[in-house]
């Protein structure tokens, strides 16, 4: 097997330690693919007289000369033939700088393998029938790329389909967030008694609790092993952003899923590594990817503790040089033993987007509805 091969294989989806010369070779190899299949990467990589075969230690990566994120908005290179290219995700709606990231078969099952060998780790992988309600776009022309959209109709694959809601309703035109069609199909789901799986922003996870709470609606009975997996942040709406542990209790005293059971995501059209809570609530780097903190001036990395700009190192993708990416969010990385979980990576706390743009994200995009 090839060392990516190998990453994708390891049973312990956060061993840093055991997986490290793995990583070190699975970036060498994927580097010099991009080097001898990517014009504009190669020239970058002569320009900054980088040698991916002097990645010899963890400590080296941050040598790996990183693209910004907004790179991506504007350009499209490919390492791989276009026709190899199975889809591409996009990171905002309708309006907006776009950031376009194109898979190709191989990048697309290495990054479901790693969705699945999470959930596994947490055990949320499941041969029960699940009812879903997705606080996400409804399929249509206009939605079916984006980065959301397409990472939660995947997160379907890990416990059977009985029925899917979706809560921003495709119109014709648009989407509305259809709020009390949504607490209708919870309302459905507690008879049926089957488990239910929550994905999507968690603003609408919120406003719809609270309206339930506002018209005085009883408090429902979901499925126990019912649970959360939330994503796409609270931009637009910093203002109603309450903190997560209220979230959690909030779902939890209004639709009965237990607190352990709530989890936030974290992901991005340019670096789509996916990023899971553990149980306390973090967000451990798993195998598949390293993170630097960079200052915001210097662009030197930083310490624990010490916030700054996000930079995400992975071999994930063979169809775009996406190897190491300065993304436009500010974050703080943590030691393992801050977090009494039992993890043994580092864990990143995002602290929000640094500094203004016209361009929107998806969930920038999503917050309109709940304004209209």
């Amino acid at each position: 097997m090839t060392a990516r091969q190998q990453l994708i294989e390891l049973h312990d989806v956060y061993d840093h330690k055991g997986s490290s010369d793995i990583f070190l070779e699975a970036m060498r190899d994927c580097i010099k693919h991009h080097i001898k299949n990517n014009q504009f990467f190669r020239q970058y990589m002569s320009k900054e007289g980088f040698d991916p075969d002097t990645l010899q230690a963890e400590d080296d990566l941050k040598r790996i000369p990183f693209i910004h994120a907004n790179f991506f908005k504007k350009y499209e290179v490919l390492s791989v033939p276009r026709e190899d290219i199975v889809f591409y995700a996009t990171s905002s709606g309708t309006t907006g700088q776009k950031s376009q990231m194109f898979f190709d078969k191989d990048s697309n099952d290495f990054g479901n393998a790693m969705i699945k060998n999470e959930f596994r780790y947490f055990n949320f992988l499941s041969d029960e029938l699940t009812n879903y309600l997705l606080f996400t776009y409804e399929p249509a022309q206009t939605s079916k790329n984006l980065g959301t959209a397409q990472t939660d109709m995947g997160l379907l694959q890990y416990a059977p389909v009985n029925d899917t809601f979706f809560a921003l309703r495709y119109n014709g035109q648009g989407h509305d967030f259809d709020v009390y069609g949504t607490i209708n199909a919870l309302e459905e789901y507690e008879k049926q008694g089957r488990p239910v799986r929550i994905f999507g922003f968690p603003s609408f996870l919120y406003f719809t609790l609270k309206q339930m709470k506002d018209i005085g609606h009883r408090p429902l009975k979901l499925n126990k092993k019912s649970m959360t997996m939330l994503g796409g942040g609270w931009k637009g709406y910093a203002d109603k952003q309450i903190q997560k542990s209220e979230l959690y209790a909030l779902a939890e005293e209004m639709l009965g899923i237990p607190e352990a059971n709530c989890r936030d995501g974290y992901g991005s059209t340019e670096h789509s590594v996916p990023y899971f809570e553990c149980p306390h609530h973090h967000f451990h780097i798993p195998v598949y990817s390293r993170m630097i903190i960079r200052d915001v001036e210097t662009l030197e990395p930083l310490p624990y503790g010490m916030p700054g700009f996000a930079n995400f190192i992975t071999p994930h993708l063979m169809s775009v040089p996406a190897i190491s990416v300065l993304m436009g969010d500010m974050a703080v990385l943590h030691a393992p033993e801050e977090c009494e979980c039992g993890i043994q990576t580092p864990y990143m706390e995002i602290i929000g987007r640094a500094g203004t743009s016209k361009g929107k994200s998806c969930a920038i995009t999503a917050s309109e509805l709940l304004k209209r």
